[in-house]
């Protein structure tokens, strides 16, 4: 593998670790009125998606959301009603299908696949409970409530734009949903 090959690999499996930790921004940016934290976030989404980014299936049914901001906005209002959330997104598998070419030293056009196991939990408030003002970064926003694990399967089309290597195209096939009771006893 040359160098450029190599620098593909890691440019790629850098997509969908930033695309994690830009939702996680998003939630709580929402939750907590943070405007500063939602623009980092969609500052990241907006470095990780194609121009013409569309994310197109979510476990089997339609989405069609367009855009990395209107991504944003899609996910900060799901996840913003959640105590927190986290998105453990494995090293995805690597296919590049077709190289980029270079031209007077630089780096232009290919495509790869991406395959990404993912596992998001989602905190929510005990049922009839409102979510709590979201105020400190040292405990979790809620003492109880339910965790919503969902178990699954990200695949993107990537391509190579002017800036580096972008998801193009993404779906999310769940494998399953489980929820459990927790109470951390504060």
């Amino acid at each position: 593998m040359d160098a450029n090959e190599t620098a593909d690999y890691v440019e790629l499996m850098q997509l969908p670790i930033r695309y994690g930790h830009a939702l996680d921004m998003l939630g709580r940016a929402r939750n907590r009125g943070d405007d500063a934290l939602y623009e980092r976030g969609q500052v990241i989404l907006r470095d990780t998606f194609a121009e013409d980014f569309i994310f197109e299936e979510l476990s089997g049914d339609p989405v069609n959301v367009h855009g990395a901001d209107g991504w944003a906005e899609f996910c900060a209002s799901a996840l913003g009603t959640s105590g927190g959330t986290q998105h453990l997104i494995a090293p995805p598998l690597v296919l590049i299908d077709e190289p980029p070419v270079e031209r007077d030293g630089v780096r232009l056009g290919g495509r790869a696949t991406l395959r990404s196991y993912v596992q998001a939990s989602h905190t929510r408030p005990p049922a009839g409970e409102e979510l709590p003002p979201d105020t400190t970064d040292s405990t979790p926003t809620l003492p109880s409530g339910t965790n919503m694990v969902v178990h699954g399967t990200y695949e993107d089309e990537c391509v190579r734009e002017p800036g580096g290597w972008r998801i193009r195209r993404r779906s999310l096939l769940y494998t399953h949903v489980e929820s459990r009771a927790f109470d951390s006893g504060r």
